[in-house]
């Protein structure tokens, strides 16, 4: 009797509620969107309610995102899930608040004034855990305020790798910051937004900071162009790093956070024909923080140094060269990988054709353009030469230009009339394979054609009048003269003469 009691109770606490209007919420919880490669991270954006998690699989994603509400957007590995904006606009935009960005290399922004990473008009941002590249900025905040960016690669964009401007409060830690026009710029900032523990790399301007911002938390930061000394073995320099400006109190010695050994890798084996140039090729060599030293080495004749990431050689031998890949990171940890190159002997010459010439009759002082084509299916074409001589004198050489695919060009300077011009074409490829055009022995040639005086010019002109007017007059007066008709004669009729 008595749970009779208690329900009833609780019916009618429910039915008196629904008669003053008062609505009963359910509490839903958050939940998680998938997406696989081939469909829109931005569908899922607009599916979700705020709160929920938007899981992005391993792939690449083309197009721009906007995050307007709050969500967590994590994306399954940072190298492999990729969002790449094609060359324009911004890739990712937060405008909410609250919102987590992590898990992605986001790349490929537009040009000024776009962004790998924009949030504005908005708090509490997380951007954790991307690799972002190769925009204008890298990661921009506007009018946002006490966010973190946190444990980042940001790299090769191509004005400034974090732009911070109206933005207060924001912390910066744990990032690499590495190849950008500048590091970190910060024009404008009312409280100071604070940045440790980051590493600044090899940035044409490490950092530009107006707004003041704090470098330090008792530690500061790591900047590969410091030059500072630690004369007491605890990790910090025993100088500050100055900016343009703003000053690191407390710069790092070595990177932070650099625990792992770097991973070389010398790109494949390559196999071409003698005499061409070989590019290596680096960029696949890989370190948490950054490679400091690429070294390549190997011996042609004698020992061979080259170092960067995409260095070039021509071989002077025909053979197997191998050759070692060293990469140091920032912690001097290094590594080693080996790659083999193959150069093959190229024994042909190249092919000269479809010689053209203009003007055929050059006047005097004028240049005279000779265009042709010039293949060579090995080593390649290196240089193209005419060669040409006047009244039969000494040789002299004009480098001719390549203009698209086979196609050289280059220019006989003016000479007086009367001058006799012969001309060859010379071409050597990559192998110094040599071959010649010259008209199967005969040369290639032409005279200067001298120029009619102003006199005689006008002479001809006067002759030629004279001539053309008096054809006219002969004409007019064939076309005036009186016709003479062979007829028999008529009567005459006078009238003082009698009819009879």
């Amino acid at each position: 009797m008595r749970k009779k009691n208690v329900l009833l109770a609780f019916v009618s606490a429910l039915l008196l509620l629904a008669m003053f209007g008062t609505r009963i919420t359910i509490p839903v919880s958050a939940s998680t969107i998938d997406v696989h490669p081939g469909e829109s991270i931005q569908a899922a954006i607009n599916s979700a309610q705020p709160g929920d998690t938007i899981f992005v699989h391993a792939g690449t994603y083309y197009g721009h995102v906007k995050v307007n509400k709050t969500l967590t957007l994590v994306g399954e590995n940072r190298v492999t899930t990729i969002v790449d904006g094609e060359g324009t606009g911004t890739v990712i935009k937060v405008t909410a608040d609250n919102a987590n960005i992590t898990g992605f290399t986001i790349q490929n922004g537009g040009n000024l004034p776009y962004s790998g990473l924009f949030v504005g008009n908005c708090n509490g941002s997380t951007i954790n855990n991307n690799t972002i590249r190769n925009s204008a900025y890298g990661i921009e905040l506007l009018n946002s305020n006490s966010s973190s960016i946190i444990g980042n690669m940001i790299m090769n964009n191509s004005w400034a790798g974090i732009y911070i401007h109206d933005s207060n409060e924001n912390i910066i830690y744990d990032n690499t910051v590495a190849n950008n026009s500048i590091g970190a710029w910060i024009p404008s900032s009312a409280i100071p937004n604070t940045f440790y523990h980051n590493n600044f790399i090899n940035n044409i301007n490490q950092a530009s900071d107006f707004g003041p911002s704090n470098w330090d938390n008792g530690t500061g930061n790591f900047w590969s162009d410091y030059t500072g000394v630690d004369g007491d073995g605890n990790g910090i320099g025993d100088t500050s790093h100055e900016m343009d400006p703003g000053t690191d109190y407390y710069p790092l010695m070595s990177p932070w956070g650099d625990a792992e050994f770097p991973v070389a890798d010398a790109g494949p084996d390559q196999t071409i024909f003698q005499g061409m140039t070989v590019t290596f090729n680096g960029s696949r060599s890989y370190d948490d923080v950054g490679i400091k030293s690429y070294i390549w080495t190997f011996t042609d004749v004698t020992l061979k140094t080259l170092t960067g990431v995409h260095p070039t050689y021509r071989f002077k031998n025909v053979g197997n060269f191998n050759v070692t890949l060293n990469v140091t990171d920032y912690s001097s940890r290094w590594d080693i990988d080996t790659m083999w190159v193959n150069i093959s002997a190229d024994d042909t010459e190249p092919t000269i054709s479809n010689l053209s010439q203009e003007p055929t009759l050059p006047g005097p002082g004028e240049n005279v353009t000779i265009s042709v084509d010039v293949t060579d299916e090995q080593s390649g074409v290196r240089n193209v030469t005419i060669s040409y001589r006047t009244n039969s004198g000494s040789w002299t050489n004009v480098s001719m230009s390549r203009l698209t695919g086979d196609a050289w060009e280059g220019k006989n300077p003016g000479f007086p009339d009367g001058t006799e011009v012969q001309y060859k074409i010379i071409a050597y490829d990559n192998a110094e394979n040599p071959a010649v055009d010259d008209n199967e022995g005969e040369y290639y040639i032409y005279t200067v054609i001298p120029e009619f005086p102003v006199a005689i010019f006008l002479l001809l002109f006067i002759i030629l009048t004279l001539v053309t007017v008096r054809a006219h007059s002969k004409k007019e007066q064939e076309r005036n003269a009186p016709v003479i008709a062979h007829l028999k004669p008529k009567a005459i009729f006078h009238p003082s003469t009698p009819l009879s």
